[in-house]
């Protein structure tokens, strides 16, 4: 689901005056006011938090699949009980992907624009983005001077991240678990825990699907009703053949496919390269490249997009207006994310490996083809559909490119809420997103028939 499509739901559901869960326990309690208030910094951290825990279960995945568990039995053997050797081998080994999540979800969440927008504008809890936002947008002539210096507060922020990410995994050998010695992954039995271990893991999908659960009621409906049954009496299907017999809503669903898969394609075969580059040689200056890479997390969308609008606006090169100035803005934008999801990876195959393969005489190409890119398959599959399904949802940098035949899904969605159409966006976007589940379940099922999993 569209990050903005999120936040909506949760307003629907949790909003002070009308939602939909603050009605029933008023209901219930017999309360004069609403329980819970979604407009607070505390509603803020709740939904930004539920928004990024898909990401951060993507990055870790794959690292914890391909541990030796032979490290924890050899742990289990010395005396050590479970929590101990979680503590002490599990997540110290895990250590690059844990600071490459924090690394991420601080960023991210520092330039993130839809919370912020709708939840702490009217909440009046004002951030960078917001400040940005309201610079450019919000006054009768854009202040590019303030805008300019937010960001710039934003790269100090991140720039101390990247450094402290540095220090942390400089030492890269003491992460290596994937050797060609005894490498065998095995399922952990976590006997009585499995109820309790159930229980907790339920509570995420629950939280994930209620914004869906909410939309496709709103999507039924002739106008938004709480739910009873003269609002049941009331569904109807004409909000899904009037939203999709707009010739807008097809042509932004085309030009987003197009726009994601080159970028998704595009940023995994670049910084697969930077990133084994980064780790594995002793080449002069590569963190400084590592550095090149990483810079492009410090400008929020918005900023983003009017700076690659202004540079191609004045450049006699003919991609103003074109999906290419579109696709080219993503690409500077996922390249950080894409590098991240291959340190983590590289940092655990052993260099045994590639200098066995280069010592039986093949070529740096032939071993990088044959050895890293199959162990490094998780972590690739996982890079290009995490950055396909955020950039086919990206609204702020698209916003500002976007025009007359290259309107995005984003866009599209955004002008249907601009427009109050509240009943005809909930059936776009739960049409869509059913689109996205599906291609989500396709990926899954075709690398798990190579012994991979995204």
């Amino acid at each position: 689901m569209p990050p903005i499509m999120k936040n909506i739901a949760w307003i629907l559901l949790l909003g002070p005056e009308a939602g939909i869960i603050n009605v029933w326990l008023m209901d219930l309690f017999n309360l004069h006011d609403a329980p819970i208030n979604l407009f607070s910094m505390p509603g803020m951290i709740f939904v930004e938090g539920i928004l990024w825990a898909p990401l951060v279960f993507l990055l870790i995945a794959a690292p914890l699949r391909h541990m030796d568990p032979s490290l924890e039995e050899a742990s289990a053997m010395s005396g050590s009980g479970t929590f101990r050797t979680a503590y002490l081998v599990t997540l110290k080994l895990a250590l690059p992907s844990i600071l490459s999540v924090l690394l991420l979800a601080f960023v991210r969440s520092m330039e993130a624009f839809e919370v912020p927008a709708l939840i702490g504008l009217p909440a009046k809890v004002i951030l960078p983005i917001t400040k940005i936002y309201i610079s450019l947008e919000l006054t009768s002539t854009p202040d590019y001077g303030v805008a300019s210096a937010y960001s710039v507060i934003l790269l100090a922020l991140v720039g101390v991240a990247l450094y402290a990410y540095a220090r942390a995994t400089r030492a890269g050998h003491k992460f290596q678990t994937i050797t060609g010695k005894g490498f065998r992954p095995r399922v952990l039995d976590i006997g009585k825990w499995k109820y309790v271990t159930l229980l907790y893991v339920l509570i995420l999908p629950t939280l994930i699907m209620l914004p869906l659960i909410v939309l496709l009621w709103v999507s039924f409906l002739p106008f938004f009703m709480q739910p009873s049954w003269e609002a049941i009496a009331r569904l109807t299907l004409e909000n899904y053949p009037r939203v999709f017999s707009n010739t807008a809503a097809l042509s932004s669903l085309k030009n987003s496919a197009i726009v994601s898969a080159a970028c998704s394609t595009f940023a995994v075969l670049i910084t697969v390269v930077v990133a084994w580059i980064v780790i594995r040689t002793k080449m002069a200056g590569r963190w400084a490249l590592d550095g090149l890479v990483s810079f492009p997390l410090v400008f929020p969308g918005l900023v983003l997009g009017l700076a690659v609008l202004r540079t191609y606006a004045s450049l006699p090169v003919p991609i103003y207006g074109t999906l290419l100035i579109i696709i080219l803005a993503y690409l500077i934008r996922y390249l950080p994310y894409a590098v991240r999801f291959f340190y983590p990876g590289i940092l655990q195959i052993h260099k045994e490996l590639e200098e066995s393969a280069l010592m039986c005489g093949a070529t740096w190409r032939y071993m990088f083809r044959r050895i890293v890119l199959p162990l490094m398959m998780p972590a690739i599959m996982g890079a290009w559909v995490w950055i396909f399904l955020q950039s086919i949802k990206e609204l702020s940098t698209a916003v500002l490119l976007a025009g007359p035949g290259t309107q995005l899904v984003s866009v599209f969605i955004f002008d249907l809420w601009e427009d109050a159409q509240l009943v005809d966006l909930a059936a776009f976007v739960s049409v869509f997103s059913a689109g996205l589940i599906l291609l989500a379940y396709v990926a899954e099922k075709l690398t798990s028939r190579f012994g991979t999993h995204v």
